[in-house]
């Protein structure tokens, strides 16, 4: 795929072909999404698509001719605004991202004076705002109901630009948004085995995650240890970072690498209850797996250092010792949980109460669960009386 721009005569011999090109492709997140032949006549005479401050440029392919325009408008100015508009049957491979480049370095190139370059779209345009990220461009602003919609209400616009020195240097000056999640830091392996469980799983993994809705940009590269890896999440909020957790917690990764150790630093949230007690619960249900409990080195990350538990002999573990005891007796199933309840107890601390059936017995369970990924802090097992028998 070979892109480059090319002047288009909106008043002259490109009239018809840019009439026939906004007419017959739909885009949904703008004001109009669809515009009649007699409205792109209008706004090309009134000097919307070229004159002494606006630049129209077409989108070419090498292959397929023309599969976008792009439009710079306020050229007089030290802020120029873009307007980018890729063909329906061209969307969803890249050429979105190249166009823009391209209109970035015209535009420099060719206006010294220009110092800013500003984009603006619809809140829910996640495609053009990854558009956006991936040029290097950075989110300033969002306005409240800032973008009309026909037939429904507002939604709120954001706003994004590229600064020249940025340009000029091939850097990014960020501003940090109120509303976006980010995380950032290391999955790290104990052993081979671990890591060929992440190279297994990790492809499908960054599929999913970037197909997801709410997903800005999200990265996991190899580092120059085998068994490190770098991760980089970037979501537009945190209900967006919180849907994420609760799919990746059931999903086949998420299963796959649960007990895998994660050093991770998350900005911009505040804990979602939901998405801690989903947490929790995966992460419960993995340490009463008995394949996982078998293996001391899936069972060390889902303990804290300082973690206590009280057996249903009233006997204190440490956690060396639940690790041993797990490894010389993992119990031949997971067992069955009923009568769930979940508090969230703190910022980022969960309490799980349950009634657990395993191997004939049955006990009344809590455990307490901190941090991203959950770790048990304390749990404690209390047998259940046999029907009919009188207890305390």
């Amino acid at each position: 795929m070979t892109l480059h721009l090319s002047p288009l005569d909106a008043a002259g011999a490109d009239r018809d072909a840019l009439v026939a090109f906004l007419t017959t492709n739909l885009f949904p997140f703008h004001v109009r999404s669809r515009s009649t032949a007699a409205q792109v006549d209008e706004a090309i005479d009134a000097g919307a698509w070229g004159g002494d401050e606006t630049e129209a440029l077409w989108v070419d392919d090498d292959e397929h001719g023309h599969v976008g325009v792009v439009r710079l408008d306020d050229l007089a100015d030290s802020t120029v605004m873009v307007d980018l508009r890729i063909g329906e049957s061209w969307r969803g491979q890249g050429r979105g991202a190249a166009a823009l480049l391209a209109a970035t370095d015209r535009l420099f190139s060719a206006h010294p004076h220009v110092i800013r370059f500003e984009g603006q779209t619809r809140e829910d345009n996640l495609a053009m705002r990854r558009t956006f990220d991936r040029c290097g461009w950075v989110l300033e602003a969002t306005y409240r109901d800032g973008w009309p919609v026909q037939g429904g209400e507002p939604k709120a616009s954001v706003a994004y630009s590229v600064l020249r020195r940025d340009w000029t240097s091939g850097t990014t000056t960020p501003v940090r948004s109120d509303s976006e999640v980010t995380l950032s830091g290391e999955l790290r392996c104990a052993d081979e085995a671990e890591a060929a469980r992440v190279r297994a799983h990790l492809s499908a993994h960054l599929a999913l995650t970037r197909a997801e809705p709410g997903c800005l940009a999200f990265d996991v590269d190899p580092t120059d240890d085998p068994l490190v890896w770098r991760v980089e999440e970037r979501f537009v909020d945190e209900a967006a970072f919180d849907a994420h957790q609760r799919r990746v917690a059931a999903s086949a990764w998420g299963t796959a690498t649960a007990g895998i150790d994660r050093r991770y630093e998350i900005r911009g949230r505040s804990r979602d209850a939901a998405a801690l007690v989903a947490a929790a619960w995966a992460a419960e249900q993995r340490l009463l797996d008995p394949v996982v409990r078998r293996n001391p080195a899936e069972v060390e990350p889902l303990l804290s250092e300082d973690v206590v538990e009280i057996g249903q002999s009233g006997r204190r573990f440490t956690r060396d010792d639940i690790v041993a005891a797990l490894h010389a007796d993992p119990g031949a199933s997971a067992g069955e949980i009923g009568e769930r309840s979940s508090r969230v107890v703190a910022p980022d601390t969960v309490l799980l109460d349950y009634v657990l059936v395993f191997e004939g017995r049955v006990s009344r369970r809590s455990s307490l669960w901190r941090g991203v990924p959950p770790r048990l802090v304390f749990h404690q097992g209390t047998p259940v009386p046999p029907r009919g028998r009188a207890g305390t």
